[in-house]
């Protein structure tokens, strides 16, 4: 074993000399190798298309990394600019050593010029940012040091959200060096650290042309054939932007078929390479939740056209026919698995009713102020906007724990009254206990959702239990003694 791991060590160092040997201009418009192309560490590939004014911040981000410049390489591939963001590269590069620029006409997408940047380098390391992004200065040290100590192929570092984007904060909420790949795939951006061996060694590549999720396709190849996945929690890694002019790629909107058949592609890639079938299934039944699913929320569905609307269900419908069998659907929870028995169906009015009834569960509870004996917890529930349903229970959870109590609200008068007996609360345990509302409405119930915490009246407390307001404004209890 060891001296196959010594030839396969050997080879790879063969690979990476023969592939500086003929490190070259790859066209006329091309810099040329940097400074430190024989002894980056790591090559930060930006594909580059009229990314001004957004451009200039990522790349004084880039020049402001505290890693030593002969231990990293920035190589942008300029996807044929009309902006002043072609000037700027050729300024910045001129400024610095360890700068690549390869200017070429536009293809219309980010696979191409990011596969370029790759071919470009032969660093340990690839990471992939975008061109209206930025980074924090300790970045690249970080990773490559990370990586370097965990032995890892691909790295999550932990993005922060500007001008308005939203990102998965629960998936950065703690550095994980080894994280399970139903975990991992719940992030398909392009905005890893990727060693380099793991592309070339199996050939992976984005594919290129207008192809919708091409970097979750890249991406899911990596995740299944890595040794370790990691996520770096520990720094603002990465700030990702939403433009002001809503032209991130992302933003466009896409054709139902031709979503929907990337989506099936990365379900392919899961499914033909992934070694435990039934893990498989839920990995797919994951993106099918996160990717399909979404496009019925109620604000959204409603507001396409008929004919819109139709097509989405259709092509919706033809992937849940390959790849999610019914019993696999049972495992979603509401909204999720109705939707997914609608579009079964192929029920588009099913579909705008259910939005109506998603949007009727959702009004805002706000507890009026409790009264507190020996016997009970009791307060009102007021709901903004106002509004009546089939069912209402509040919900009563153990924080930390797995214990949960329900309790029906009674309405009297046209008020909502909630009573939760002291003795089933304590069955709970000596812990912090969140209070929720679930609510029910033509058949189907909500999840549970918090409860607000009156504007007034709080805390009280009588026998060892206190009500009180948390720091978010919801209503708990702390029975703990």
């Amino acid at each position: 074993m060891a001296i196959k791991d010594k030839l396969a060590g050997a080879q790879r160092q063969l690979k990476k000399y023969a592939a500086r040997a003929g490190q070259f201009r790859v066209r006329e418009s091309d810099s040329g190798p940097t400074a430190s192309a024989q002894t980056a560490r790591v090559s930060v590939v930006i594909p580059v298309f009229n990314a001004m004014p957004y451009l200039k911040e990522l790349l004084d981000s880039l020049a402001a990394q505290d890693m030593d410049p002969a231990l990293f390489e920035v190589v942008a591939v300029d996807d044929g600019s009309t902006d002043d963001g072609r000037k700027l590269l050729d300024e910045y590069a001129a400024r610095h050593p360890n700068w690549r620029v390869i200017h070429q006409q536009n293809s219309g997408w980010p696979g191409k010029p990011r596969n370029v940047g790759i071919n470009a380098g032969t660093s340990d390391y690839v990471f992939f940012c975008d061109a209206d992004d930025k980074l924090g200065a300790e970045a690249l040290r970080r990773m490559v040091a990370f990586a370097d100590r965990h032995q890892v192929d691909v790295l999550a570092p932990k993005m922060v959200g500007i001008g308005g984007r939203r990102v998965q904060s629960s998936l950065f909420t703690e550095t994980v060096p080894d994280v399970p790949v139903r975990k991992i795939l719940a992030t398909l951006s392009p905005q890893k650290l990727i060693r380099r061996e793991l592309l070339d060694s199996h050939g992976f590549r984005f594919p290129e042309g207008k192809v919708r999720l091409e970097d979750g396709m890249l991406l899911t190849r990596c995740y299944l054939a890595s040794r370790r996945n990691a996520i770096a929690a520990d720094y603002d890694y990465y700030f990702i932007r939403t433009r002001q002019d809503g032209t991130n790629i992302s933003a466009q909107k896409a054709a139902p078929e031709s979503y929907t058949g990337s989506v099936s592609e990365i379900a392919r890639i899961i499914t033909e390479n992934h070694d435990d079938a039934d893990e498989a299934e839920l990995l797919v039944l994951d993106l099918y939740r996160r990717k399909l699913l979404r496009a019925y929320v109620p604000s959204r569905f409603r507001q396409m056209p008929a004919a819109i609307r139709k097509r989405w269900v259709e092509a919706h419908a033809g992937f849940v026919d390959q790849y999610i069998p019914e019993r696999l659907e049972a495992q979603l929870g509401f909204p999720f698995r109705q939707r997914s028995q609608l579009v079964r169906a192929r029920d588009t009015e099913g579909l705008l009713k259910l939005a109506d009834t998603e949007e009727a569960l959702k009004p805002t509870a706000r507890a009026l102020p409790p009264q507190l004996d020996d016997e009970s917890v009791a307060f009102g529930l007021r709901f903004e906007p106002a509004a009546e349903f089939d069912s209402v229970r509040v919900v009563a959870r153990g924080r930390g724990t797995t214990e949960a109590r329900t309790f029906d609200v009674k309405r009297d008068a046209g008020e909502y009254r909630a009573v939760l007996p002291r003795t089933e609360l304590a069955g709970l345990g000596n812990v912090l206990v969140d209070l929720f509302v679930q609510l029910g409405l033509g058949g189907m119930e909500g999840p549970p959702r918090r409860i607000l915490a009156p504007g007034e009246g709080l805390p009280v407390q009588s026998g060892g239990l206190r009500v009180y307001a948390t720091v978010h404004g919801n209503l708990s209890l702390d029975q703990r003694r």
